[in-house]
């Protein structure tokens, strides 16, 4: 009983340092995250990357890097940007480049991993997304479709401060429930794997081969979900372990672009081949940034920053990491608070009912895919009120004349399912 009490003493004490490490520069990341979400207007993105040629691809590989996207959150965006004209093309680079980074990430990846792997990340998803982007128009030719005629909705005018409050609350209460969960399984496995791993495992099974550690990083990451913040702490477990910081860059770049749950939804809204393409592509850029950043360490100071860090911090440091903490917790939570999924039945306006339906959408798992379902539902006219709770499920609308079946394609289409 002894010893099971000092393993999770130990366990706590492994996840309470890693958080002192990340605490400063995920909580700046959240802020610009914020500022970012509210003072870019997201209109911008749909209306630039239409065009089936490299321009395109380019936007919207620039357009998704610095977007606080996690790998799930990332796809009813993709699966809109397709439906509004995207091409093949420009909707895979998105898909490829946005999930590997996120302004909280790179901040994170320069606390913990140093500025070498905080630039290269960026470049590798640069690089990645305009690629299998340029590959995709290339190999899969779609008949492309232009944006609809329809206008987007005009943002809604609000004074500076109210922007700021809108921003306050995305970095600091939407984004992180939507990291909360995965970023919590990606610290207790970064701590089981720096107390159970043997640290000479590494160095007797695969230093020999080192390019075999680039496919094994590989085999892990591509069904394994994991965001971009979420992978940094098992990256830093990993090389603390002898992993080369190439092979734990294949994990950095193909873990968060990848999971089972996206490789069905990505099937469902480009097709098989284009699927095909999309897990080759992935998997040859991360293995040639991997190689790529292992030479490139060869010629400077191989130092790792934090990966054998262990203090108990200081007083801002603990300050920061409770308040770190505190925002986790409160995310978390938020999850579970009800939305406005009650709707009034048999409304009368001018003398006629309002018909009142409910459906169970499954596949949403954060507030980016809430958001997704909810302009789905809102863009038909016969929807008067619509409702969508991410937690249950449900989805609740009322109007007249409401085409179900319409609504349900277009759920659909943007890679959820219908119960």
């Amino acid at each position: 009983m002894k010893i099971i009490i000092d393993y999770c003493f130990i366990f706590v004490q492994e996840i309470w340092s890693l958080c002192l490490d990340m605490s400063p520069y995920l909580l700046f990341g959240m802020l610009v995250s914020g500022l970012i979400f509210v003072f870019i207007d997201s209109s911008i993105i749909y209306k630039q990357i239409g065009d089936q040629d490299f321009i395109s691809i380019l936007k919207s590989t620039l357009f998704g890097i610095p977007l606080p996207l996690c790998s799930c959150g990332v796809i009813p965006v993709a699966a809109t940007l397709r439906e509004s004209g995207a091409s093949k093309g420009s909707t895979v680079s998105f898909l490829v480049s946005t999930p590997q980074t996120g302004v909280d990430s790179i901040f994170l990846t320069y606390g913990m991993l140093g500025p070498v792997f905080a630039l290269f990340r960026p470049l590798a998803a640069l690089f990645s997304g305009v690629f299998s982007g340029v590959i995709i128009n290339k190999l899969d030719k779609d008949e492309h479709h232009h944006l609809p005629d329809q206008e987007l909705k005009e943002t809604e005018d609000r004074s500076f401060l109210e922007r700021l409050k809108l921003g306050f609350n995305y970095g600091f209460i939407s984004l992180p429930a939507d990291i909360v969960v995965p970023l919590f399984q990606g610290l207790i496995v970064a701590a089981a794997i720096s107390i159970f791993l043997p640290p000479d495992i590494i160095a007797n099974h695969f230093a020999a081969n080192k390019y075999l550690q680039f496919f094994m990083m590989l085999a892990i990451s591509i069904p394994l979900y994991v965001c971009a913040t979420a992978s940094i702490p098992i990256a830093v477990a990993l090389m603390a372990k002898g992993i080369s910081p190439g092979a734990a860059f294949v994990f950095l770049m193909a873990g968060p672009a990848t999971n089972a749950s996206s490789i069905a939804v990505i099937k469902n809204i480009l097709g098989k081949q284009t699927l095909y393409y999309y897990l080759m592509l992935i998997g040859v850029t991360a293995i040639v940034f991997g190689i790529f950043l292992d030479l490139f360490l060869m010629f400077i100071p191989p130092t790792i920053p934090n990966i054998h860090h262990h203090d108990h911090g200081g007083t801002l440091k603990i300050l920061l990491n409770s308040i770190f903490i505190l925002v986790l917790v409160n995310a978390y939570l938020s999850r579970f608070k009800k939305g406005n999924e009650v709707l009034v039945e048999n409304t009368e306006e001018s003398g006629e009912s309002l018909e009142y339906l409910e459906m169970i959408v499954e596949g949403m798992t954060c507030g980016h895919c809430k958001e997704s379902v909810e302009s789905a539902v809102n863009s038909f006219n016969s929807v008067e009120k619509a409702s969508v709770d991410l937690m249950s499920g449900k989805v609740a609308l009322s109007g007249k004349g409401i085409e179900l079946n319409m609504i349900k394609e277009k759920i659909i289409s943007r890679g959820f399912s219908i119960k």
